[in-house]
């Protein structure tokens, strides 16, 4: 079907897609005892759970209603059943979970000997559990605990309850000086976790702590306490320290106001001033505040970490500052220079600056990822990246060894029943260690059984052989196509937005309430539903691939409508309009820049994948492979002019 192309070019599918069937497969029928067992574990029926446990022995999900009894009623198990249920199934995915379970009631009740039996058999960290670990150490007279839980309070991260008995006998004996306790408080109070830093300052001797009241309205209000401050002669360390924090936290919203506050009581911080710069700096920076570079020059010789030295680059993205952003990521750790993205824009910033052979040992390194930034160096290089379409194959002996797995046996039943999250551990701990070849098997069986996101994301786990095919499926073919053709957007971005938001899973519910294929908010989908029309409207329609994928397609087409740019229009599905059209600059942004510099996490994460799935989509539905570079365009300046959208949710 020919279709008329207007700009931008690639949001329209201008070229004839092949014909490719659409791929649907009917899970097994799954077990009715197992049914029965999962709907009596989601009502707390434990009873009934006991009563079906017999009817388990000797079948391959034999452990699961043992598990959820003794789990379920953790705090109140026979340690004799959970010995003899960890000694019957020492590994494995239940293992470590009541493991884990179990070691936080003993911690809890300090039974030392037990704890001290278990916890070397516990695989993943738990910080929690550190905690009790070290508390057990510390019963003991253990001496070795002191250096490590020293440095577990001055990373000043959030720490849980079992933390605070050690912090404060490392205090009573010594080992943690005032001094340590404040440098906690700060960090803390920088990271936004005031409750932990009032934890921290219970270990400050009392007069000289900060009063919790006065910092739990400074975190409410920071510019109200500014504004009555009076400076005293000599400034204690608390006052100073809730100043340093409301600066901070005023920077957040009002960064021109923080920094006027801080020009004026500047002299009277001393040393801290520049600390105090770099705050505002680097929260300005997160806004996108153009004077955001000057206030980093001004936080002088303070030792920026790696959050605010990234924003420093991003800062200097923005403005197109090569010489700052090259500085900006050469004062990066040595581990967070060599991610990626720093990398990258390293390798930017170095031709930008006339160091063209550096720059491509940089860009030949990362061409060779399929990745975001490994497809845009390849642009850099003028290197065509041809994704292999027909991938790597497993055997037929391949597969029936992956079938025969216990784990992923177990993993598909429990998949069958719609216990997810089981199925998840069970299916996580199965492909631990496995090869590519293995592994290409085992996303194979995973499509087979049309469990999508374990089928992409085991896929995604190869190293060195790969299968494109099933890194970037084309379920839901049909209704993907309908809704392309009526709101003529790009079946490549749809299925690239897809892949990202649900990996195809017709069911899926995020925990914020987002359903179906396209996360569709039921408050997003009563509006779509009165707008398109669709009636009558039920939310239990968001889970029918036609229905999510036709409201989905019609969100987005209205959201490019209104914003009049892909890039902000990726970035406003995931974090709404208004703070799309937020984050462009002044003057037209280069996209790769624009994705860079998003202030969330999340959303920024989001659009780099979204386009890099679009860019793989693009090429296996047409053929034909573009530039990462040219699919993310420009994005307009703020004062180009775009439609109101004000009333898009």
């Amino acid at each position: 079907m020919a279709l008329t192309c207007i700009k931008p070019i690639w949001w329209i599918l201008c070229a004839g897609a092949l014909a490719l069937p659409a791929i649907v497969r009917a899970q097994p029928a799954p077990d009715p005892d197992l049914v029965a067992a999962r709907d009596a574990l989601a009502k707390g029926q434990w009873k009934v759970i006991a009563e079906l446990q017999p009817r388990f022995a000797g079948k391959l999900l034999e452990p699961y209603p043992a598990y959820w009894l003794l789990d379920g009623n953790i705090e109140r198990a026979d340690p004799a059943e959970v010995q003899a249920f960890l000694a019957k199934y020492p590994t494995g995915p239940l293992a470590e979970s009541l493991r884990r379970d179990w070691l936080k009631v003993l911690g809890a009740a300090q039974s030392w000997d037990l704890f001290r039996t278990e916890h070397p058999r516990l695989i993943a960290d738990d910080a929690e559990i550190t905690c009790y670990a070290f508390q057990e150490r510390l019963a003991r007279d253990d001496g070795s605990v002191v250096p490590e839980a020293r440095a577990l309070f001055l990373a000043a991260h959030e720490a849980p309850a079992p933390c605070d008995p050690v912090f404060a006998a490392l205090a009573a004996a010594g080992n943690l000086t005032e001094e340590d306790a404040w440098t906690r408080i700060r960090r803390l109070l920088a990271a936004s976790q005031v409750k932990d830093a009032l934890r921290a300052n219970a270990l400050v001797d009392k007069p000289r702590r900060i009063a919790d009241k006065v910092l739990e309205r400074t975190a409410r209000d920071p510019g109200a306490y500014l504004a009555k401050l009076k400076m005293p002669q000599v400034l204690p360390r608390a006052e100073r320290e809730v100043i340093l924090f409301a600066i901070e936290r005023l920077a957040r919203d009002k960064p021109d106001a923080a920094a006027e506050r801080l020009e004026a009581i500047a002299p009277r911080l001393g040393e801290d001033a520049s600390y105090a710069w770099a705050q505002v700096a680097w929260q300005s920076a997160m806004n996108l505040h153009p004077r955001a570079l000057e206030w980093y020059a001004r936080a002088g010789a303070y030792a920026f970490n790696d959050a605010e030295r990234a924003w420093q680059a991003r800062s200097a993205l923005r403005a197109l500052d090569w010489k700052q952003v090259l500085a900006a990521i050469q004062g990066l750790t040595p581990e967070t220079a060599r991610e990626p993205t720093w990398r990258y824009w390293r390798a930017r910033a170095l031709r930008a600056l006339g160091e063209r052979e550096a720059a491509d040992l940089l860009l030949k390194g990362l061409a060779r990822q399929p990745s975001f930034y490994g497809l845009l160096a390849a642009d850099d290089l003028g290197i065509a990246t041809v994704p292999d379409w027909s991938g790597v194959q497993p055997t037929a002996a391949e597969l029936a060894s992956v079938r025969a797995m216990p784990g992923i046996r177990r993993a598909l039943a429990l998949y069958a029943a719609r216990l997810d999250n089981d199925a998840l551990r069970e299916w996580s701990w199965a492909i631990r260690g496995l090869d590519d070849r293995s592994l290409l098997a085992a996303a194979a069986v995973a499509a087979d059984a049309n469990v999508t996101d374990r089928a992409i994301s085991t896929a995604e786990r190869t190293l060195q052989l790969h299968d494109f095919a099933q890194r970037y499926p084309l379920p839901h073919r049909e209704a993907l196509d309908a809704a392309t053709r009526q709101w003529a957007l790009d079946e490549a971005f749809v299925y690239g937005l897809i892949r990202q938001e649900s990996r195809f899973l017709a069911q899926a519910r995020s925990p914020a309430g987002a359903v179906g294929l396209m996360q569709i908010m039921p408050r997003t989908a009563r509006w779509i539903a009165r707008q398109m029309p669709v009636r009558p409207y039920h939310p239990d329609m968001l889970v029918r691939p036609d229905v999510n994928v036709a409201m989905g397609s019609y969100y987005l087409h209205r959201v490019l409508e209104a914003l009049g740019d892909p890039i902000l229009a990726t970035a406003a599905y995931n974090a709404g309009p208004a703070r799309a059209r937020r984050w462009r600059d002044a003057k037209p942004l280069e996209g790769a820049i624009y994705a860079e510099t998003i202030p969330f996490p999340e959303t920024r994460d989001y659009v780099k994948k979204v386009f890099t799935n679009a860019w793989y989509y693009r090429s296996r539905l047409t053929g034909a492979t573009a530039s990462l570079k040219t699919l993310l365009g420009t994005v307009p300046g703020a004062d180009a002019g775009d439609s109101v959208a004000a009333n898009i949710p």
